[in-house]
């Protein structure tokens, strides 16, 4: 639990401006800024910051909030990791009431990540200047890759030794038993040798492998020597860091020009993707691994909704294609295959042939479905029902996870007409594959966040109460608000908060109230109204909402005395309580 107090100071010690400012530029309109959503594609700006208010707010998604929760939904992190972001920014310490094991285990992944930023800084000089790392710098030079873009990288060199790196460690303070949950140590059982640990990286080049914030919390490991018997790559094992079906490589530094696109570019390795930025094509990402994980299929889908597979051409890649697709369509993402030409990777075709070639091949990918068709047409293999039945036993399963329905039975019509078969026989060949053994739930999440409908009484109160201290006391004092609908419960939220508090931070303790959508409706409000005397409106806007409640009241009552077989006893009651509802009424507009 981060203290309120703490909340607070961190809330008020970033700018909204400042903050958004540093993630894209806006531009100031009127009393305001401006610039094209980052949340939704859009060719208009429909994205405002107000610094008054200390909100932002689309009004064309209507994402909106204060500045935690551009944190949150920017970066996709949850309350607490934003707050200790903007604490950090701001120099703010955060201090945090947890139990004795969560205080253990978030004392653990500091620790660790400070070993994977000390161990990625001694791999990094190690590349730069050890000499024998020389192995290594023609490596990367072969593959294009100079002394910039690998200081942009942070690429290192493990040295060629059981215990180096590990000495460097403890040298700088971290325990043996520290190192061993890092990862960065493999026991003897899996070295073969008897009662010692070791380097698990050893004559490698270095890839550090960084959350989507930056940090590093693994390594990935490429032998330098082509007869050795090593495997090709090493990775880091799991941690309390690190689960390889989670993390995207490259995503920390490709993010936003993903939001951009809308569209991601999936390289298998980490030189296919470093070898696709640095030449200006930077909507790409690489799974740790060729296939696609439910955990990174949803993590992807928050940010594009189209993927494009440049796997290589060879058996190994068309395998990792069949093995990604049930977790991308099952998550709501449009598949396109890159075709490339055999015995390329995107690197080599990068080098070999330059950006706007490979940007142009990108642009020509096909639908997974449509490559699938026309491929085996090339192939001959749609000459007889057997090749058509044996395609469709291929695409069946993939084509039932397709989420949307309209573009699912689109796909079935263009399957039927391209293939000459019936519907049925289409329809009929769509099984569900059943999910892997250890497989995480493939499900997809609901991502819409519903705003909070109000009625026009109930917004210009809300609007009163997010500026005035006054007005939410005296709502304090009356009957609560749940009871008028639509929205009578964001009201109640907005009138608890005690004190001349920041409108931002009322939103944000509503939301923890109602959910996402009521910092969404708040922030879409314009609350800088030029009226005096707010108390008094408030109380004249709150009569006329107590008023239509007790007449909607008084209505159903007097419907109800039309129904037949009333005896004379229950309809004399109806009556006494229509009249005292006519008397509650006229009580609202007598003078105090």
């Amino acid at each position: 639990m981060i203290s309120e107090e703490t909340i607070q100071r961190v809330a008020e010690a970033n700018d909204i401006v400042d903050v958004i400012g540093s993630y894209f530029p806006l531009k100031r309109a009127g009393t305001g800024f401006r610039a094209l959503c980052p949340f939704h594609r859009e060719k208009s700006p429909s994205f405002n910051v107000n610094p008054s208010r200390q909100t932002f707010h689309c009004f064309g998604c209507g994402a909106g909030g204060g500045v935690l929760r551009f944190v949150m939904d920017y970066e996709h992190v949850d309350f607490p990791t934003a707050v200790r972001r903007l604490a950090q920014r701001a120099g703010i310490p955060v201090i945090e009431d947890a139990g004795g094991g969560e205080d253990r285990q978030r004392g653990l992944r500091q620790r660790l990540l400070a070993i994977h930023a000390e161990a990625a800084e001694f791999f990094h000089r190690k590349l730069l200047k050890a000499p024998e790392a020389e192995a290594a710098r023609t490596y990367l030079r072969g593959r294009g890759i100079g002394s910039e873009v690998a200081k942009s990288w942070q690429l290192g060199y493990a040295p060629d030794s059981w215990d180096e790196t590990l000495a460097f460690l403890r040298d700088r303070g971290f325990t043996a038993i520290e190192i061993e949950q890092s990862g960065l140590a493999s026991s003897s059982a899996d070295e073969g040798r008897g009662g010692k640990t070791y380097s698990r990286f050893r004559d490698r080049v270095m890839f550090p492998i960084r959350n989507d914030y930056g940090e590093v919390i693994a390594f990935s490991g490429r032998v330098l020597d082509p007869e050795a018997k090593a495997a090709k790559y090493v990775n880091s094992p799991e941690t309390p860091l690190f689960t390889k079906g989670k993390v995207l490589y490259g995503l920390d530094k490709t993010k936003r020009d993903l939001i951009e696109k809308g569209a991601a570019i999936v390289c298998e390795g980490q030189i296919d993707l470093i070898s696709a930025f640095e030449a200006g094509v930077r909507n790409v990402i690489a799974p740790q691994g060729t296939a696609f994980t439910g955990d990174q299929a949803r993590l992807l889908s928050r940010f594009v909704e189209v993927v494009l597979l440049c796997f290589d051409s060879d058996r190994a890649g068309q395998q990792a294609v069949a093995r990604s697709l049930p977790a991308l369509l099952s998550n709501g993402l449009e598949v396109r295959i890159v075709e490339l030409p055999a015995g390329e990777d995107p690197d080599s075709f990068i080098r070999n042939r330059g950006a706007d070639a490979f940007v142009e091949l990108v642009a020509g990918a096909k639908d997974f479905f449509r490559h699938s068709v026309d491929t085996a047409r090339g192939r001959g293999e749609l000459a007889d029902p057997a090749g058509i039945a044996k395609l469709m036993k291929r695409l069946g399963p993939p084509l039932a996870l397709v989420a949307d329905a309209a573009l699912r039975d689109s796909l079935v019509a263009s399957l039927t007409t391209d293939l000459a078969i019936p519907r049925d026989a289409v329809r009929s060949a769509m099984k569900v594959p059943k999910p892997e053994a250890g497989r995480a739930d493939e499900s997809v999440p609901d991502r819409g966040v519903e705003t909070i409908k109000l009625s026009e009484g109930l917004s210009m109160l809300c609007r009163l109460a997010l500026t005035s201290p006054e007005v939410r006391e005296w709502l304090r004092g009356q009957t609560p608000a749940v009871d008028f609908e639509p929205g009578g419960a964001l009201l109640d939220a907005v009138a608890r908060v005690e004190g001349d508090v920041p409108e931002s931070r009322i939103m944000a303790l509503a939301a923890a109230d109602l959910g996402e959508g009521a910092e969404r409706t708040l922030s879409a409000m314009e609350s800088r109204l030029a009226l005096d005397a707010p108390l008094e409106r408030a109380r004249q806007i709150w009569a006329g909402l107590v008023v239509q409640k007790l007449r909607e009241r008084m209505e159903g009552l007097k419907n109800s005395l039309g129904k037949p077989n009333l005896t004379s006893e229950e309809r004399a009651k109806i009556q006494k309580q229509i009249l005292d509802l006519k008397i509650r009424v006229a009580d609202v507009f007598r003078p105090a």
